[in-house]
């Protein structure tokens, strides 16, 4: 009997046993998440409680859709800090779940389209294969939740709300839109108003006696056990953690990207205090992750935060993503919510239809404006 499905996939464990041509022809102009070097580099570093997953979709003969996606483990108590508004998700976040997207990266990281494919199509059929391997992957302990994380549009809610996907909380990616007139740290202070631009010139100076410096490959597999720790202190009060990325991967990073990664170093005595991650991804600075030694009282993830900064003036971006978390400093730089999307559905009805009360009783609170350019009133 003749099938009537319309697409096919092509599965793989390793980004390396896809087609490589293909992948890299949709995902060309895509979030540097999506990009066969960034997925390398977490494929050498991996979690231990993360399993990558990866597909192209075929229409014919012609690729139309690259799927990145993740099987994790999450450890409810360890993922989920009690002192967040989604606390009340421990329970769900004690489960094998399978993403969508990553939980290494934000922005666009789990679905590309080929311009001009049914993009419908794709989706309804990219959430089909996500039930497909659900319940394949029960062979190794059962998948009971989904999540689509970060891909999904406005206009494609209806495919997911049909497929028993629910709208959770998340935070937004702080923004900080470029002038192209910046061409220097100098030309951006210029233009923020005078308590801020005091702010930031005391936390330079506050941190006289530190050598802020790119660090170099070598440099970074000398240090690869110190960014372990640094960044395992960031990564312990996080209020949402559900991997535990390691030192090596940092390192892999920058072997992987080369000049679309720097890592900057905050260097006291020969010491690494601090250090932080820029991916270029298109026009975008993504400030990636950062560690630092939470024990010294200096302000240098303030100073990072600004190092991103320098960083997406340095490669002439149009903007600097600086993630989800610390949204308050990061407003005061100018940074601005963007939109971002968590979708999550578990398998069993009647627990999804309690993931929708949880879900639907959880406040997040906004994020405070705040008054950082001259031109603002």
């Amino acid at each position: 009997m003749r099938s009537t499905r319309t697409v096919q996939f092509a599965l793989a464990e390793r980004i390396s046993h896809l087609d490589a041509a293909a992948w890299n022809t949709l995902t060309r102009d895509s979030s540097v998440f999506l990009k066969a070097p960034f997925l390398t580099a977490l494929e050498r570093a991996l979690p231990e409680n993360v399993s990558p997953r990866y597909a192209l979709m075929y229409q014919g003969e012609e690729a139309i859709a690259a799927l990145c996606m993740q099987v994790v483990q999450l450890d409810g108590r360890s993922t989920v800090s009690s002192t967040t508004p989604l606390s009340g998700l421990t329970q769900l976040m004690h489960q094998r779940a399978l993403v969508l997207g990553s939980f290494a990266g934000w922005g666009d990281t789990g679905l590309v389209i080929k311009e001009g494919a049914d993009a419908t199509l794709v989706w309804t059929e990219a959430l089909r294969l996500m039930d497909r391997l659900r319940r394949f992957e029960k062979l190794e302990g059962h998948v009971n939740v989904s999540f689509v994380k970060d891909a999904a549009r406005e206009d494609h809610e209806a495919a997911l709300r049909k497929h028993g996907y629910q709208r959770a909380p998340s935070g937004p990616d702080m923004l900080l839109e470029l002038d192209p007139k910046w061409g220097s740290l100098d030309d951006y202070l210029t233009c923020l108003a005078s308590k801020r631009r005091r702010a930031v010139k005391k936390t330079i100076e506050d941190l006289f006696g530190y050598q802020l410096r790119r660090l170099t490959l070598a440099e970074l597999q000398q240090h690869e056990s110190r960014l372990d720790a640094l960044y395992g202190q960031v990564w312990a009060s996080a209020e949402i953690r559900p991997l535990r990325l390691s030192g090596k991967f940092f390192v892999e990073l920058q072997r992987q990207l080369k000049d679309d990664c720097v890592v900057m170093g905050l260097v006291r005595e020969d010491l690494l205090e601090g250090f932080g991650v820029c991916l270029r991804s298109g026009a975008t600075c993504v400030g990636y992750y950062l560690g630092y030694d939470k024990a010294i009282e200096a302000p240098l993830y303030f100073r990072l935060l600004v190092s991103i900064l320098e960083q997406g003036l340095a490669w002439k971006c149009a903007r600097v993503s600086m993630g989800r978390t610390a949204e308050e400093p990061k407003a005061r730089l100018g940074a601005a919510p963007g939109g971002t999307a968590l979708w999550v559905k578990h398998r069993t009805p009647p627990l999804n239809w309690a993931v929708g009360a949880v879900l639907g009783s959880i406040e997040v609170p906004e994020v405070e404006a705040y008054r950082v350019f001259k031109q603002e009133s």
